[in-house]
């Protein structure tokens, strides 16, 4: 079938995924900034009060708020300060991104063409989505197993990224943080928090999958049956990405705090079992959910832009190409 070829072509996912890794990185930058430092301000005011407790001092909280937050780091230079560390996110992203769309749409694409119960699908490609049609369990799997998979080769560029935007490490180039960490730390430094990164990013693709291409058919078949609701595909895409964003990262936060803390505080918190019992112990159940805020509307902005951008250059691309063959 035609709309199956189209579907898996790798070069149209490949450049999809990286002109969309690109805009929804440079735009989400600074919420990604500020949400390392709030997790690392709330670390240091966790210290702060225990060294005080075993001194006897009786200490005030501290408030870290998101404003103050911001205001702390265009002090530092100017309100350019907010996009610190856009270039390693973009080293991380652009490639994670296009690598990551292309899996995620061969893995899908092969599921589809799975027979069931011995007879061909009817229908392997979805009307309102560029990646063919699948289950929700193939959904689930086919997300949570490409973002692994990607997540592994781009955790270095992930460590660097987190610790340069950080002002806890004077980096002042990606390969200076490079050979910091190397040298410190090992080939091991490079993949550190990768245990915390894999348990929270393969649930995270895999619901995000899943509730996007949920939402995606509940809006469209809204549309097909309603006249009131006239709204254009990508209004649908991005609706869907907010929706599925939000919710995928509420339900995985802990584990982005978790890996946040051990590629700041490696010595600190050295696995995730380690981590988790030191933040029950010392922050309570609470502390689980540190930086959600920032974390979830970073997410849902940046899952949105991504999958917009992504389906919309997928869908320009298969039309370009079908108007040539025309």
């Amino acid at each position: 079938m035609p709309s199956k070829q189209k579907a898996s072509d790798p070069v149209t996912h490949l450049i999809g995924g990286a002109v969309s890794g690109f805009c929804a990185c440079v735009f989400v930058q600074p919420l990604d900034l500020i949400k390392t430092r709030l997790q690392q301000q709330q670390q240091a005011h966790l210290a702060f009060i225990k060294q005080g407790g075993q001194a006897g001092l009786t200490i005030a909280p501290l408030e870290s708020t998101i404003w103050k937050t911001v205001f702390g780091i265009v002090k530092e230079g100017s309100v350019l300060s907010l996009w610190r560390g856009t270039v390693p996110t973009i080293v991380r992203n652009v490639p994670g991104a296009a690598m990551y769309f292309t899996v995620l749409n061969e893995s899908r694409t092969l599921l589809a063409r799975r027979k069931i119960n011995g007879v061909e699908r009817a229908d392997t490609v979805s009307g309102t989505s560029a990646l063919p049609k699948l289950s929700n369990t193939e959904n689930l799997v086919a997300g949570g197993a490409s973002r692994a998979a990607i997540g592994f080769v781009m955790m270095p560029a992930t460590v660097i990224k987190v610790r340069y935007e950080s002002n806890l490490y004077n980096y002042n180039s990606m390969s200076g943080a490079f050979m910091s960490i190397f040298r410190t730390e090992g080939i091991r430094g490079l993949w550190a928090g990768f245990g915390a990164t894999a348990m929270r990013d393969a649930p995270l693709a895999g619901l995000y999958v899943l509730f996007y291409e949920q939402c995606k058919t509940k809006l469209g078949a809204l549309k097909a049956t309603s006249a009131y609701f006239d709204v254009s595909t990508p209004t649908i895409h991005m609706v869907s990405g907010i929706a599925a964003g939000f919710l995928s990262t509420t339900l995985t936060h802990p584990f982005d705090m978790l890996k946040t803390r051990m590629q700041l505080k490696p010595t600190e918190y050295k696995n995730v079992f380690q981590g988790a019992r030191k933040v029950l112990m010392e922050e309570g159940a609470i502390g689980f959910l540190d930086g959600i805020f920032v974390r979830t509307i970073r997410k849902s902005i940046h899952s949105a832009i991504s999958w917009t951008v992504y389906e919309e250059v997928v869908r320009w691309h298969l039309a370009r190409k079908a108007d040539n063959l025309a």
